[in-house]
């Protein structure tokens, strides 16, 4: 009875025809079929004549049958069956939809959407009058009757958003209003409880007849919980509602442009809740991603928007003592370290090294006087808008440079000194102005020497924090783009016992958000300060600009407001110093709606689906068989059995040779479109996105190679390997992916020839686009050795400074794609013939048959049908792309014309032997 519990009628009063078909029975059975023919041939009397059959006087059972059952599918395909619409109340008053437009209903909305749209069209066949309440709205819901016309205008206008229901308003809004009969109310829920399921059931149940409906388990709202950023990319948490079965979704990251950066398999395992996935993604990459999304789920909850402050930086930690080697417990890089490694990657070496390292904060502790170039460096790094962090010591009581946020007193500030305590000094309450403002104090953190500052106008508003007597203990003061932050004593214990507490750890990570563009004021959650509406999300968790009635948030509420229709999932502050608001926290809990005192209907899954064309060719079907049995009851059909070996026969070979041509026409049509122009080729790997990528790549390439050579190639084309023949093309695109499976040994072999007869690989690793890292043990090169593993390749080096490569086209010494600094491998050059000149010859053309990188030269090459790039490169952008794309022209030159920018080298001698 389940299947047929969506079964309704647009044209219910044809059933009625169904009452005629034991008439129709009747008729045919005392209606003979028509008398057989026997043809007596005058000539040829006994030749063919088979032996007569009895014509029956009736129409057999099982064809009668056939007949009735033709014509009662005919008369109920006429009535308009539809299967999955929402079943038709039998009262006579209004029509109250009760709609759930949350986030949790977004996931499923077209199953909503098609609810909605076949009640509206019973309440218009039965006139009645219709109200819809949603749940999710920013003011309290009017329940006004409208008729079927007016509805579906304001049912059309409904959309989900990014924030819990306020079931209870709506709920009070029906109970409230007054109807002239008993309504029924559909209730159209997200499939969650929210702790108010049973009592809103009560109240809708006291009001009219009520039924509700939700989905199936199996595609229950998924919501995304937190994420954390650790040393190899995005732990996220999810949670799903109810605990049956198991379930296996996607989670991506992507970036500012919705480009996908890196996915991660999501597994739920029976009995549980929730689920963790791992996104592994390079800290470069990590900092450009801006959302974190359930693949193919259009949720709000499915999403994950992360602001600024979500980033993960890197710090580069320096100091001018020994002790680091010496005595390790010792040394303020020890507390830096384990303060610093959980929220950011954290370097140790050089002035010189750490800024050349890109990093996003310089932490100096005990240096004293940074001079030279190294201060150079310093100045040119917070111009950039970095931030330079610096703890006193030793060496900061005698001689210091200006690159402090006040003057420092010469000597220092201790216990016995001149300037003596008579006790260790605690810390003061933070001021309301400083990033440290609303961290708890610690009694047990006590200072008992420190660096003093020389009193000044200025002193005041840039002290962050005091000690009790007043003195400061953190200055800091913008320089340039930058800030220049100054703990004012030891990283170390040495001075404190701050670097013994969590204190210290909660300071230094509100000094790294300084480095995201976070105001100091923001930091230490100002009620002053306000973070207008940047971005919002509807929600299906798509982007749109913020509503008019989209109110800022304050600095205090950062991490505990919760999305509503006053502060809706979105980006809050400005661009390069925003947060988000997320539509599920780690507060959000999942419950199925469960027993509510109210029988829960399934949603038909896939909407309402009208069953006349289906029923009417189903019923030309048997009509067509019942036309065949009839010609063959009649003799008609008889000629054939004596020419069916030879119909058979015709078939047979009428399917092969079909089969043969097709095969043939596609073999020759990919043959004749890769002979007839020169393309670019890439190898089909089975993966969808990897060679979408490699054909928008080598698109791109296409577009630069004809903007910039005499050279116009085609669209590129995808090459299998063990069915396409290689020959056509000289160069192969192939990127690495672990979920390649093995080549069998045909393919091996057609390879082997390949690259034995002029034919060259690029192979592309794609290590960062993979993992975190590079190296051997990285996903592409594992991939790598297994594929090539029965290959003959050549010895192997990297490209040499004078090799082909680096002046097919351009003149070049990096060679960089999505990413950069990978090694790129070519066939070991032989030894340089001394009588050739400073260059080596190769033999053959010239060309290396295989070409190994691991940049990701496809995802900077690829664009779309506009011409837009795809993918952001990191980190040199426009500029990085322009270089890969060198690359990839010098590689197609190298393919193309082999040695002969090599044989320029011999040029002047030939001339000379020539006599110019």
């Amino acid at each position: 009875m389940s299947a047929f519990a969506g079964l309704s009628f647009g044209i219910p009063w044809l059933l009625a025809g169904l009452a005629v078909l034991p008439a129709i029975w009747w008729l045919l059975r005392v209606t003979p079929p028509a008398p057989r023919r026997v043809v007596f041939p005058p000539f040829r009397l006994l030749l063919g004549l088979n032996a007569p059959q009895e014509t029956p006087a009736r129409t057999p059972f099982w064809l009668l049958l056939l007949r009735i059952v033709a014509a009662g599918i005919v008369i109920v395909a006429f009535a308009e069956p539809t299967i999955g619409r929402v079943a038709k109340s039998l009262g006579r008053g209004p029509l109250i939809i009760f709609v759930d437009n949350d986030w949790a209903a977004a996931g499923q909305w077209r199953n909503r959407d098609a609810a909605i749209s076949e009640a509206l069209a019973d309440a218009a066949s039965a006139g009645r009058a219709v109200a819809i309440v949603p749940t999710a709205a920013a003011s309290p819901p009017l329940v006004s009757l409208l008729d079927a016309g007016e509805a579906e205008r304001e049912a059309r206008a409904l959309e989900a958003q990014s924030y819990e229901p306020n079931r209870m308003r709506a709920a009070e809004a029906i109970a409230h209003a007054h109807f002239a009969a008993r309504p029924d109310i559909v209730w159209l829920s997200d499939d969650l409880d929210h702790g108010d399921a049973a009592r809103i059931a009560r109240i809708l149940s006291a009001t009219g007849d009520l039924k509700i409906f939700a989905d199936a388990p199996e595609i229950s709202p998924v919501a995304l919980i937190a994420e954390r950023n650790d040393a190899r990319g995005f732990v996220v948490d999810a949670m799903r509602a109810g605990e049956d079965g198991t379930r296996d979704l996607t989670v991506e990251a992507e970036g500012a442009h919705g480009e996908g950066l890196a996915a991660a398999p999501l597994h739920f395992a029976p009995g549980a809740s929730e689920a963790s996935a791992h996104v592994t993604l390079p800290m470069e990459v990590r900092n450009e991603t801006r959302r974190i999304a359930v693949d193919g789920m259009d949720s709000a909850g499915a999403v994950r928007l992360l602001g600024t402050n979500s980033r993960r930086l890197s710090v580069g930690l320096v100091s001018a003592s020994n002790l680091e080697n010496q005595q390790p417990l010792l040394s303020g890089l020890f507390y830096l370290r384990r303060a610093l490694a959980p929220y950011a990657d954290v370097h140790e070496g050089t002035i010189s090294g750490e800024i050349a390292r890109n990093d996003s904060v310089l932490v100096l502790a005990d240096v004293g006087n940074v001079a030279g170039a190294d201060h150079d460096r310093v100045t040119s790094f917070l111009a950039n808008g970095g931030v330079l962090v610096r703890f006193a010591g030793g060496r900061m009581t005698t001689n210091v440079d200006d690159l402090v946020p006040v003057k420092l007193r010469v000597g220092g500030r201790y216990l016995g000194g001149a300037l003596a305590w008579s006790e260790p000094q605690h810390l003061a309450p933070f001021p309301d102005a400083s990033p440290f403002r609303g961290l708890a104090i610690p009694a047990e953190v006590t200072v008992s020497r420190q660096v003093l500052a020389e009193p000044s106008v200025e002193l005041g508003e840039r002290t962050w924090a005091r000690l009790a007597d007043g003195t400061p203990l953190v200055t800091a003061a913008p320089r340039d783009k930058g800030w220049i932050v100054l703990f004012h004593v030891t990283a170390s214990p040495a001075w404190s016992s701050l670097p013994l507490s969590g204190l210290y750890v909660d300071m230094l990570r509100r000094v790294l958000d300084l480095a995201n563009g976070a105001r100091p004021s923001d930091l230490g959650t100002d009620a002053s300060a306000v973070y207008p509406p940047l971005e919002s999300i509807d929600g299906f968790g798509h982007a749109q600009k913020p509503s008019p009635e989209a109110l800022p948030i304050h600095g205090s509420e950062i991490g505990k407001i919760v999305a509503s229709a006053q502060h809706p999932a979105g980006l809050y502050g400005s661009e390069g110093a925003d947060v988000a608001v997320n539509a599920a926290t780690p507060n959000t809990r999942l419950v199925p709606i469960g027993e509510a005192g109210v029988d829960v209907v399934a949603y038909s899954g896939v909407g309402a689906m009208a069953l006349k064309s289906p029923l009417l060719a189903f019923a030309l079907i048997l009509l067509l068989i019942d036309a065949l049995i009839s010609l063959w009851l009649r003799g008609h059909l008889s000629g054939l059995r004596r020419r069916r070996p030879l119909m058979h026969t015709a078939a047979l070979a009428f399917c092969v040779l079909f089969v043969a041509h097709g095969g043939a026409r596609a073999d020759d049509a990919f043959d004749m479109k890769a002979a007839l122009d020169t393309r670019l080729a890439y190898v089909v790997t089975g993966l969808s996105d990897i060679d979408a990528m490699s054909k928008a790549g080598l698109y791109g390439l296409g577009l630069r190679l004809k903007a910039r050579t005499s050279y116009e190639p085609q669209e590129p084309m995808g090459v299998d390997i063990a069915r396409d023949d290689l020959s056509f093309f000289p160069l192969l695109y192939w990127p690495m992916d672990p979920r390649e499976g093995d080549l069998s040994p045909q393919a091996v072999g057609k390879l082997v020839d390949y690259m034995k007869n002029g034919g060259t690989i690029l192979f592309d690793t794609r290590d960062l686009t993979l993992g975190a890292g590079r190296g051997a043990d990285s996903p592409g090169e594992q991939t790598l050795r297994r594929l090539t593993a029965k290959l003959d390749l050549p010895p192997l080096q990297p490209i040499p400074s004078a090799h082909v490569l680096t002046k097919a086209f351009y003149l070049l010494q990096d060679f960089p794609g999505r990413w950069d600094g990978g090694r790129v491998w070519v066939e070991a050059l032989p030894p340089p013939d001394p009588d050739a000149g400073p260059e080596p010859a190769r033999g053959g053309d010239g060309v290396s048959p295989v070409i190994i990188g691991s940049n990701d030269w496809a995802a900077a090459w690829a664009v779309d049908s506009s011409g837009r790039p795809l993918v952001d490169v990191t980190p040199g952008g426009e500029m990085q792309r322009e270089m890969a794309v060198r690359f990839g022209i010098n590689v197609v030159m190298y393919a193309l014309t082999g040695n002969y920018k090599t044989d320029q080298v011999h040029v002047p001698a030939l001339l000379e032997r020539l006599g110019h």
